[in-house]
C-alpha cells in the first residue's frame, strides 16, 4: 500500500514539474521575437531550427526585435541635408520607422561637414574613444586605416546567413562588386557603390549663348575651339567676364588629380590620345598610371593652349568643383563637362540668377573621329562593423528592408517617406514634385545608414526613358516624371558605353601599402607640375622629369604592387 501512495505521490510531483515547466515556456514565447536568444527553462540556447527561423525572417525583412537594439553611428553631413517637421538627425521619420517596425535605435555619437569627417575618426582611432558600431566612407584611405586597426571585423558569416535575396542578387551582378572592400578573403566592409556613370563626362553648355551665337554644340575639337573663341571675343552683354571653358584644376574631394574632378573634369582632353589621367588601364596585359604615358603630353599641351587664348580662367588651378559650381550659378560659364545630374545643381541657381539663361547636355567632342574620358567607379567605399557589435543581425535587418526600395509592393515602392521625398495626389497619382509635396521636398536618402544602389539600373532606366519607352513599372513612371534634361544627359552616357567611349580604371583594390605612405606625395608631384606646364611656367619636356620623378619616390613600388594584384585577381 505504502508503495502505491508514493507512486501515486511521485507521479503528482511529475505532474507538477511539467506543468509549470509548459507555462514557463508559454509565458516566453511571443509574437515579436526579443533582440535576446530565448532559452528553455534548463538554460540551454536555442535550437538550430529557431536560429534558421530568425535568420530567414530578417532574410525576409519580416524580424522584429521586442527589445530595441542600439546602432551607433557617425556622419558626414553636407548641405543638401534638409528637414521638416523640426526633424532632427537623431530624431526624424526615418529614425522613427527604425525603432517602430524593425525595433532598432539609430544612435548617432557625431556629425560633422564632410570635409573633417576623416579628421573626426583618425582623433577617436588614435585617442582610444569608443568607436561606433557601424562607420559607412567612401574614403578609401580611412576605411584602409579603420581596417587595418584590427578593430572591425569580416561579415563573410553575416553576408551569407542574413543578406536578402535582393542583396545578393545585387552584390554578385558584377565581379568588381568586393573588390575595394575583400582583403585576404575577407569580406571586411559591406560595399556603396554610387550609380555607374554618375560622374562621366556630358557636356553642358548654355543654350542662350548658342543662340545669341547662332552656333551648333561642337562635336569635335576643332568646333570647340571655335565656340569658345566666339564666346571669348564677345565682351559686351551676356558674353560679359564669360569663362569660355569652366574647369576644376584645382578639384579636391576624393579626387587627388587636378583633372578628374566630379564636376569640371577634363580627362576628356586627354582621352582621344590614348590615355586617361590618374587612372590605371590595360596595356598589353600590364597595367600603366595614365598619368605617366607620354600622350599625356598632347593633352597638355592642348590646355596650355587654351589658358594663353583665355578659353580657361587665369584661375583655373584655384578652382575647385563647389567653386566652379558657384560660378555656373553666377552665369559666368559658358561650356562644362560634368555629370548628368547638373539640371538638379547649379543649373536651377543659373536660371534663377540670369533671366533666360540654361544649359543643355550634348556629347563630348571628339579629335580625329575619336572621343575618350575617364568611366567614373561605381565602387564608392563601404560600410565597417565593430568587432564586439553583438547584432549584426540587425544592421542586415535594416539593410534588407531599405534595399526593398523601388520594389512593387514595397513599403518603399513610390519613394522613402509620403510628404517627404514623393506625395500622392488628390487624384491618386504619384508625385516628387516639389511643389505639391506639403510643406516642401526633402532627400530622406540622407538620413539612411547608407544609400542602397543597384548601380547598373539608374542610367540605363533613363535613357530607356530618354528614347521614348513606355513606362512598365513604378520606379520608371518616377524617371519618366523626372527632368527631361537628365534623362537626355543620361542617354548620352548610355551612348557612351556603347562606344567605348567611356575608359574604366583597370585597379579596382583596396589601395597597396605604398599607395598608403605614397599616394598624397605622388599627387603633390602630378598638381605641381601639369599646372606648372598649362600655366607656362615649365616647359612640356618637364613631363618626362616627371615621369622619372613619379616612379623613383614610389611610383614604380605602387605600379609593381598594383600589377600583383591584377595577376592575382585574374
Amino acid at each position: 500500500m505504502r508503495s502505491k501512495q508514493l507512486f501515486v505521490f511521485i507521479a503528482l510531483i511529475m505532474l507538477l514539474v511539467f506543468t509549470a515547466a509548459c507555462s514557463g515556456n508559454k509565458n516566453n514565447e511571443t509574437n515579436s521575437p526579443s533582440s535576446e536568444p530565448v532559452q528553455s527553462q534548463a538554460g540551454t540556447e536555442p535550437t538550430a531550427d529557431s536560429d534558421a527561423a530568425k535568420a530567414e525572417a530578417i532574410q525576409k525583412g519580416t524580424y522584429k526585435f521586442e527589445t530595441p537594439v542600439t546602432i551607433t553611428t557617425v556622419k558626414a553631413t553636407d548641405s543638401t541635408m534638409k528637414y521638416k517637421n523640426g526633424e532632427t538627425l537623431e530624431n526624424n521619420v526615418h529614425t522613427k520607422w527604425a525603432h517602430d517596425e524593425l525595433g532598432i535605435d539609430l544612435k548617432y555619437l557625431w556629425q560633422v561637414p564632410g570635409d573633417q569627417f576623416a579628421t573626426k575618426m583618425r582623433l577617436m582611432l588614435t585617442s582610444g574613444e569608443d568607436l561606433p558600431d557601424v562607420l559607412m566612407t567612401e574614403d578609401m584611405t580611412l576605411l584602409n586605416e579603420l581596417i587595418e586597426s584590427g578593430k572591425y571585423k569580416d561579415i563573410s558569416e553575416d553576408y551569407e546567413k542574413y543578406a536578402s535575396l535582393t542583396i545578393k542578387e545585387i552584390y554578385s551582378s558584377d565581379p568588381l562588386m568586393w573588390s575595394q572592400v575583400t582583403y585576404d578573403g575577407k569580406k571586411m566592409a559591406f560595399p556603396n557603390f554610387a550609380f555607374s556613370g554618375n560622374d562621366n563626362a556630358v557636356m553642358w553648355i548654355r543654350q542662350d549663348l548658342l543662340d545669341q551665337l547662332g552656333m551648333k554644340a561642337p562635336t569635335t575639337f576643332e568646333e570647340l575651339e571655335a565656340l569658345m573663341q566666339a564666346m571669348n571675343s564677345k565682351k559686351t552683354g551676356a558674353f560679359e567676364n564669360i569663362i569660355p571653358l569652366g574647369l576644376s584644376l584645382g578639384s579636391g574631394g576624393s579626387s587627388p588629380s587636378i583633372f578628374n574632378g566630379w564636376l569640371g573634369e577634363s580627362t576628356w582632353v586627354f582621352g582621344p590620345s590614348g590615355t586617361i589621367p590618374n587612372q590605371w588601364l590595360n596595356k598589353d596585359g600590364t597595367l600603366v598610371h595614365g598619368s605617366t604615358l607620354p600622350e599625356m603630353k598632347d593633352g597638355l599641351a592642348r590646355l596650355k593652349d587654351w589658358y594663353d587664348k583665355g578659353y580657361i580662367s587665369k584661375e583655373a588651378g584655384l578652382h575647385d568643383e563647389n567653386k566652379l559650381a558657384e560660378l555656373i550659378g553666377q552665369g559666368r560659364v559658358g561650356i562644362v563637362v560634368a555629370p548628368y545630374w547638373l539640371p538638379n545643381w547649379p543649373i536651377p541657381d543659373l536660371e534663377k540668377n540670369v533671366p533666360g539663361a540654361t544649359m543643355n547636355p550634348f556629347p563630348i567632342p571628339g579629335l580625329n573621329g575619336k572621343a575618350g574620358a575617364r568611366d567614373s567607379t561605381f565602387l564608392r567605399g563601404g560600410m565597417i562593423v565593430k568587432k564586439d557589435f553583438e547584432h549584426t543581425d540587425a544592421l542586415f535587418l535594416y539593410l534588407n528592408r531599405i534595399f526593398d526600395k523601388g520594389n512593387p509592393g514595397s513599403e518603399f515602392e513610390n519613394g522613402w517617406y509620403k510628404d517627404y521625398d514623393y506625395t500622392v495626389k488628390a487624384d491618386g497619382t504619384i508625385s516628387v514634385d516639389e511643389a505639391d509635396i506639403p510643406g516642401g521636398k526633402v532627400g530622406p536618402a540622407k538620413y539612411l545608414l547608407m544609400e542602397p544602389k543597384a548601380p547598373f539600373t539608374l542610367m540605363k532606366t533613363n535613357a530607356k526613358i530618354s528614347r521614348g519607352a513606355t513606362p512598365s513599372n513604378a520606379a520608371e513612371e518616377r524617371t519618366k516624371a523626372g527632368n527631361p534634361k537628365t534623362l537626355k544627359a543620361s542617354e548620352y552616357v548610355d551612348d557612351g558605353w556603347n562606344a567605348n567611349t567611356y575608359v574604366p580604371n583597370a585597379f579596382t583594390g583596396s589601395p597597396t601599402k605604398t599607395m598608403q605612405s605614397k599616394s598624397g606625395i605622388l599627387a603633390k608631384l602630378e598638381g605641381e607640375t601639369f599646372l606648372g606646364i598649362i600655366y607656362g611656367r615649365k616647359p612640356i619636356d618637364d613631363f618626362d622629369k616627371f615621369v622619372v620623378e613619379w616612379n623613383k619616390i614610389g611610383g614604380e613600388e605602387i605600379t609593381k604592387e598594383v600589377n600583383e594584384w591584377y595577376q592575382k585577381s585574374k
